[in-house]
């Protein structure tokens, strides 16, 4: 045992891992094309031990990588050779809900786990997205998530009223207070969200919860093109109480279907929207008795007049069994993609007035590439968000670096040139850092760069995320 290995055990009790130990789930990220080793993984408990954790690394020149539930498909919570993972799973504590309908907790809690602690008070999270049981809180602030319900309830950055946050020289940044008008200052919170981990190690979130739904609608419409339901979105926008649009071509849903052993409640063909409407019981009580479908009916009416839908081209899911199965379709996607192979996956978005052209262009973009590439759509409609998945030909199981490069490049090219973003919610992680100058400019890019070398001088958390790896200790030898 080495010097290093002996310190860090020192500072977490016990709870470290080395190579010699399984840390393979460490090690690989959801989609399984990132994968590497480590020195170790660390499991602190409390921020004390985060603090210890980095001052230790920090004598010894070796970078970090702050992990939570390891559910990026960017490499974003990928270790290099020459790093530790500090995983925070094990800051799981939970603290009281305020009057002010806040909530502070650690930041390996999961969002399921935040949900049932919310609706045990009365309330809920605001936040949906389909890695819930197992995506951690910390990670949610560190990527800015968003998911389903970002047209009500906005991404993690408006749910987060605070944190708690351990810096590259041990420094604890402290803002879990949660003043609605605190105008003190540059806004840090705001910072570390969305960085990724290169800024800090999230180890408290404070979370800002909602009030839960009395009532809840969805509804599922299959438009015969890309082009018609783009169309229709300024109505579907204005169907009551609309907390989420999600897309998915049908040729798509075939692949869901297989997956699930399930067979699709209408035709695979063309582009489904899945909306979801709901009312809470305070605006329940203003709208009165006329419920929330009712309501509803005149805005269906009208998308079906408008699109030319058929009778057979909306499913109107009001039970919970029906809910469930209908939204099965939409967030087992991820599920089904890959189980069929690892796929090359981009978060894109662009304005809504090119959603249909680009959408239509998506699969020549990859096939430029490799004319036998498969690609699944899908995504968050109201946010002209894409999940693209681009999968190498049956029978084989992963593309390489050069080619994944390639594809990326290609798609990528063409989301910029319709004026998107090459990250919509998954952040840039390794897989596109390549990438963030070309649309941020290079101005932009500089100054992101002096941020994060005023934050970490050494370059010591999560080198190579967000800007290529410059870290001290990335070419050394083991540290003795």
């Amino acid at each position: 045992m080495n010097s290093f290995e002996e310190e860090l055990r020192k500072t977490v009790d016990g709870r470290l891992l080395v190579p010699g130990d399984d840390i393979t789930r460490y090690t690989v990220d959801w989609t399984g094309r990132w994968k590497s080793t480590a020195l170790a993984v660390a499991r602190p408990r409390t921020v004390d031990e985060v603090v210890d954790i980095v001052r230790v690394c920090q004598r010894h020149g070796v970078s970090i990588v702050p992990q939570g539930g390891n559910t990026g498909m960017v490499g974003g919570s990928v270790p290099s050779e020459r790093s530790i993972v500090v995983s925070t799973e094990s800051m799981t504590a939970v603290g009281k809900v305020s009057a002010d309908s806040t909530i502070t907790v650690g930041a390996g809690l999961t969002l399921s786990a935040l949900r049932e602690v919310a609706q045990s008070h009365g309330f809920e999270t605001g936040l949906h997205i389909a890695s819930a049981e197992s995506a951690t809180l910390g990670g949610i602030a560190s990527t800015n998530a968003g998911g389903a319900r970002v047209m009500r309830y906005g991404s993690a950055r408006a749910r987060i009223a605070g944190l708690r946050v351990v810096t590259a020289n041990g420094d604890v940044i402290d803002r879990r207070q949660t003043l609605p008008k605190d105008n003190t200052g540059y806004d840090l919170v705001d910072l570390f969200i969305g960085a990724e981990g290169t800024l800090g190690i999230v180890t408290d979130v404070t979370w800002r919860l909602v009030e839960p739904n009395a009532d809840t609608v969805r509804i599922l419409f299959r438009f015969g093109s890309v082009d018609h339901a783009a169309t229709s979105l300024p109505t579907l926008r204005r169907l009551p109480g609309v907390e989420a649009l999600e897309w998915a071509r049908g040729q798509d849903i075939l692949r869901v279907a297989r997956h699930l052993d399930a067979v699709p409640p209408m035709d695979t063909s063309g582009f489904w929207v899945f909306a979801e409407v709901a009312e809470t019981e305070r605006t329940k009580r203003d709208s009165g008795d006329a419920g929330l479908l009712t309501a509803a009916e005149p805005v269906i009416e009208q998308i079906i007049a408008e699109a030319d839908l058929g009778t057979d081209d909306v499913i109107v899911a009001e039970s919970a069994n029906e809910q469930r199965a209908v939204w099965a379709f939409r967030e087992s996607m991820s599920e089904a993609i890959s189980a069929d192979g690892v796929p090359v996956k981009l978060d894109v978005a662009v304005p809504i007035e090119h959603f249909a052209s680009v959408c239509n262009d998506v699969d020549a973009a990859a096939r430029s590439v490799d004319p036998d590439s498969r690609t699944a759509l899908f995504g968050h409609f109201a946010e002209a968000n894409f999940h693209i998945s681009v999968l190498p030909p049956e029978g084989t199981a992963q593309y390489s670096e050069e080619v994944a490069d390639e594809i990326e490049d290609a798609v990528l090219a063409l989301i910029l040139g319709a004026g998107g973003t090459i990250s919509a919610e998954h952040g840039v992680g390794r897989a596109k850092q390549r990438w963030l100058h070309r649309q941020r400019g290079q101005a932009q890019y500089e100054l992101m760069k002096q941020i994060k070398t005023s934050f970490d001088p050494d370059q010591l958390l999560n080198p190579g995320v967000l800007f290529p790896d410059t870290s001290i200790a990335h070419n050394e030898e083991t540290p003795a």
